[in-house]
């Protein structure tokens, strides 16, 4: 069975990890108990919160309360290290949530939202705006593709186009 580790547990994190139990991979979901604010859904997130829902299916996830401290990557998945306890594998690590060092990783392009078995959900949530979509393109793409670099390549350029970018004015 494939096993993930969702860094976050906001509306984004809990709809990875969501869509891909219901894709039988086993999941571990990091929380940090931190609570924000209600986060509207509305627009395409409607759609696919209905889509989510659609289809009831018992999760069994596992949620720690754990910090990530080193991501390391190899050939055919990424060894995390936590503050309070042992290193555990993963074939994947979906970082919902800018709480893990995986922009550190050596050779990880910024501009990228994706590299080596590990996917910046959070980056492409920022751009698009719509996280509950990213959230669940992300897990189609795991479902039609074996690779993971085949899926985070189909994920990206599927949602690029729906790319909110950010214009800053300067105020004199």
């Amino acid at each position: 069975m494939a096993t993930a580790l969702v860094v976050g547990s906001g509306i984004a994190g809990l709809a990875t990890a969501l869509r891909l139990t219901r894709s039988t991979w086993e999941v571990v979901v990091l929380d940090h108990g931190t609570h924000h604010d209600p986060v509207l859904i509305s627009g395409p997130d409607r759609h696919a919160a209905k889509r989510l829902a659609a289809l009831p299916y018992p999760l069994h996830y596992e949620t720690r309360h754990s910090t990530v401290t080193a991501l390391h990557p190899d050939r055919f998945g990424v060894t995390v290290a936590f503050n309070d306890h042992d290193d555990e594998w993963f074939d994947i690590v979906v970082c919902a949530q800018p709480c893990c060092h995986a922009e550190r990783l050596p050779g990880l392009r910024l501009e990228s939202w994706s590299r080596d078995h590990v996917a910046l959900l959070y980056r492409a949530v920022q751009d698009t705006r719509i996280p509950l979509c990213a959230a669940e393109l992300l897990a189609d793409a795991f479902d039609i593709h074996n690779d993971d670099h085949a899926a985070f390549a189909w994920w990206e350029t599927t949602l690029k186009p729906h790319t909110v970018r950010r214009t800053f004015t300067r105020v004199r």
